[in-house]
This record gives C-alpha cells, structure tokens and sequence, in this order.
C-alpha cells in the first residue's frame, strides 16, 4: 500500500461516524498527548463517537492532559468503528492487546514519525523528518481548516516538547519551532506544562533513578555506558514501566558517552532495552537485527530472552558499530 498524503487521510477522517485511536504499548508523552490531540481534533470535526484505547492506562506523568480521564483499557474498546487511527507507531504488533479489537472491517489508518519500511496499515502517513508526532496531529488541524483549542494545543505541546526532550535533542529542527510557536499562540502555560512533565518525579521513580545510577558500567573508553535493572529491583523500588521514561537521558548526558544503554528484566524470559545516542551513532540500526526500532537517536527492543542473552547480544551489536565510528 502507498503512503497516503495528510489531505486524504483527513479527508477519510472526516468522512468516519466512528474512531478509535490508539498508540504504542508503554507509552510516553508522544504517545499520549498525540493521541489525545487526534481526539480533540475529531471533536474539531463534529464527531461524538471517538473511542481513545490503550493496552494499559495513561501513565501517571500524563494522567492531568484534557481528555485522559476518557481514555479506555482494551477490554473496554467497542466492538465496532469505521477507523482505527494509530498513532506514533507503525507496527500492528507494538500496539499490544488493542490489535485483537480491531475489527476486519475497520480501515486502519497509521500516522507516524519513526524509520519504518514496511508500515502497518491501510493509508499511512510515515515521515520521519517529523520530530515529534505531536507535530503530524498539529498539521492535521491546518489541513482540514479547524481551529485549536486549547486543551488540544495542549495535548500536542507535551507530545512535541517530550519527544525533543524540551527541544534539545537532535531531532529538533526549525519546522519543530515553527509548529510549537502555533500552539503557544493558542494560550497554553508553557512553564506549568514545561514543570509538569520534567520538574516532577514520583518517588519510586526518584527510588529507581538512584538504583540504576549506581548501576551504571562503562566500556569501549567511555564512549559506552549502560545499566541492568532486574524484576526484583523493580519490585522493591515500587517502580512501575512507565517510571523508566527519561532515565535513560541521565546516562547518555555523561560526559564523554555517545551511547546509552538501558536493559530491563521483564521477566525470566523478557528484556526491553532502550538506546540513546549522539550524532553519529545509529541507535535504530544497532537494534535492528534485534527486531528493534526508532530513530537514529533513539530507539528500543523487547528482546525474547533473559537478562544476560539481552545484554550480551545488544553490547555486541553496539559495539561493533561503535568501532565502525571510530
């Protein structure tokens, strides 16, 4: 199937009655906030049946965003709608439970900002050029000529401002600016989202950040360094999955380290791994052999094997990239 331009796609949206939108499991603020502002602007188009469905509820960081009381576990996801929106992902296999609600005859349209060759999907919109998928959801609002509201500027600046990490990574670039000064012009506090979602930190996290600081090992002259957190360490910080989003960034921002690695013990036989890196280091093609993906800054894998197996095959992998850059 082609990739669709946003025009078509918009215009199937506003042919729909009903919708359900999703994203990918263990969401982040992307994740969330893109999905919520697709919500809001189906609201912006007249529609009432708008159904926003997620493997598990809306993580804790992201529990105050307008609309994310209406948010649904799979379970609770109708038996039928015309489209299936997902966004920020373009795997049918990384949207978790939802998949096995989606009806044959639902369309699937896919909305996308991630390096992905072979999309999920009936129309699709994969660009990765875009930082955020926030900004996607922001453009669609300029396509179809409605306005937005605040609770959707909202939605979209945590989506865009998270997905840069506060518009410091790479992956911000002029066009990123240019489509948060739009939703700035709609009114939103920008400190108090800002403050929101990087100046709060539960204390499991707090409990959980400590433990993998002094996890942390080096390799390669320090251009490498990584860290392991078992099932039991999670357990006894009270951490939950959603509370690993950003530790990763404390690991990278070391001086000297042009890769990070975070491993983490699912189970005895599950382990997702995340990477960051610097320009010049590939974290989606270290993990692509793995079955991993994202962007070239930052990507991740759920590896079907133990702690060690993960560890030893990932260190490989980035390893022999890393010598590749030298």
């Amino acid at each position: 199937m082609p990739a669709s331009d946003l025009a078509a796609i918009v215009a199937e949206l506003r042919a729909a009655e009903s919708v359900l939108i999703t994203t990918h499991v263990n969401p982040d603020g992307d994740a969330v906030g893109s999905a919520l502002a697709l919500a809001h602007f189906m609201l912006a188009l007249g529609k009432t049946e708008i159904t926003v469905g997620l493997e598990h509820r809306v993580p804790r960081l992201y529990q105050w965003l307008p609309g994310a009381e209406n948010v649904v576990e799979s379970e609770a996801i109708p038996a039928s709608f015309d489209i299936a929106l997902v966004i920020d992902v373009a795997r049918r296999d990384r949207i978790g439970t939802v998949a096995n609600h989606i009806p044959k005859s639902a369309k699937v349209i896919v909305l996308d900002h991630h390096l992905e060759s072979a999309p999920y999907g009936d129309m699709y919109l994969v660009d990765p050029t875009y930082a955020a998928a926030g900004e996607i959801v922001t453009e669609c609002f300029s396509v179809a000529g409605v306005p937005m509201s605040m609770d959707a500027a909202v939605c979209a600046y945590v989506a865009i401002t998270t997905d840069t990490g506060g518009f410091r990574f790479s992956n911000t670039n002029a066009r990123t600016h240019l489509i948060a000064a739009r939703l700035v012009e709609t009114g939103i506090d920008v400190a108090t989202i800002s403050s929101r979602c990087f100046d709060v930190m539960s204390e499991p996290k707090f409990r959980l950040l400590r433990y993998v600081m002094d996890a942390v090992q080096f390799g390669n002259g320090g251009k490498l360094a990584y860290a392991e957190v078992t099932a039991k360490a999670m357990e006894e910080a009270g951490a939950l999955g959603e509370d690993f989003d950003g530790i990763i960034n404390f690991i990278r921002n070391i001086e000297g380290v042009e890769v990070a690695v975070l491993f983490r013990e699912v189970n005895l036989g599950t382990t997702k791994v995340s990477l960051r890196s610097r320009p010049g280091f590939n974290s989606a093609e270290a993990l692509h052999n793995l079955g991993g993906g994202g962007h070239a800054a930052a990507a991740g894998a759920t590896l079907p094997m133990q702690l060690a197996s993960a560890r030893e095959r990932v260190l490989e992998s980035v390893l022999a990239q890393l010598r590749k850059t030298e």
